[in-house]
């Protein structure tokens, strides 16, 4: 299984009622496909995983899949608090089409779940699994669980353990990783704002929120980089960086949600307790999507 360039974290659709809109999902799909992404991301942070109970997650799955064709690489989130679930929510993924599991460290009991426990979560969910697992290392969505160079360097050596997506932006652990991992292993930088940096020091692409609204903008800051262009892929690099803020840490979901209506005429709303933006903070986003020419539809 190819893992390595850009993957979108696809988001999960509802209409007015918040229940899926499979249709919009799939009409996303088709949309991003025409646009030269060939991969995808189901059930991510961006994908509101932790909203959905276990049949929307396994419809999820289902319709990217089916609306990305059978040779599309997709990777399903599949984290939870216990490694039995965890388990189990890898065994779902494998039933409704997914290629990978990508698992984010467990966290609720805080001081509990160090390196220890979190190395050997990983490896009894390996162990189980029916889908290979990449890591998914985001301290943000994870009560600040950060795992360490060393952990995912040991966790590497498993032969189910296939690569990490880290969203902490520590270039210098990356770089790291790439040093002491296995030949195979696939690192992605977990976000277009430092994708070159990431690239610079040995990753392979992304798993980047920003590529659902910008897709052929982070194909080609992958392809100046690879064509040896780093001076066109430091400008475009800039040039991201303040609309990828905005529907990351800054709007999140939300964000990304309305930076799709506003340039593809679809988005919508995330599931509540999560509100959607306000009227300001569309004006402000509407001036970020004009200056990374990205124009916004009236």
């Amino acid at each position: 299984m190819d893992i390595h360039g850009i993957f979108p974290p696809v988001p999960t659709f509802f209409d007015e009622d918040e229940e899926l809109d499979l249709a919009r999902l799939s009409k996303h799909i088709h949309h991003l496909s025409e646009q030269g992404i060939d991969r995808f991301v189901a059930l991510g942070s961006n994908g509101e995983a932790v909203h959905l109970d276990m049949d929307e997650r396994f419809r999820v799955i289902e319709m990217i899949r089916l609306a990305a064709g059978a040779d599309a690489p997709l990777l399903a989130g599949a984290g939870a608090e216990s490694t039995r679930e965890t388990i189990r929510l890898c065994q779902l993924a494998e039933k409704a089409g997914a290629d990978v599991a990508l698992i984010l460290p467990p966290h609720s009991y805080g001081g509990k779940m160090g390196m220890a426990a979190q190395k050997a979560h990983y490896q009894a969910v390996a162990d189980e699994s029916p889908l290979p697992i990449v890591i998914y290392n985001m301290p943000a969505n994870a009560a600040g669980v950060d795992l360490d160079a060393e952990t995912i360097i040991a966790l590497a050596t498993h032969p189910r353990i296939v690569g990490m997506k880290d969203s902490s932006g520590n270039i210098t652990k990356l770089a790291q990783v790439v040093a002491g991992a296995p030949s195979d292993f696939v690192v992605l930088a977990g976000s277009a704002g430092f994708l070159l940096p990431a690239l610079t020091v040995g990753a392979q692409g992304a798993i980047a929120a920003l590529a659902n609204v910008a897709p052929r903008q982070c194909l080609e800051l992958l392809a100046y980089f690879q064509d040896g262009l780093l001076g066109e892929a430091r400008a475009l690099q800039a040039d991201l960086i303040p609309l990828n803020t905005a529907i990351t840490s800054g709007y999140g979901v939300a964000g990304l949600k309305a930076a799709l209506e506003l340039t593809a005429g679809y988005g919508g709303v995330p599931r509540r307790p999560l509100l959607p933006l306000t009227e300001s903070e569309r004006a402000h986003l509407r001036i970020l999507l004009r200056e990374a020419d990205l124009s916004p539809q009236a």
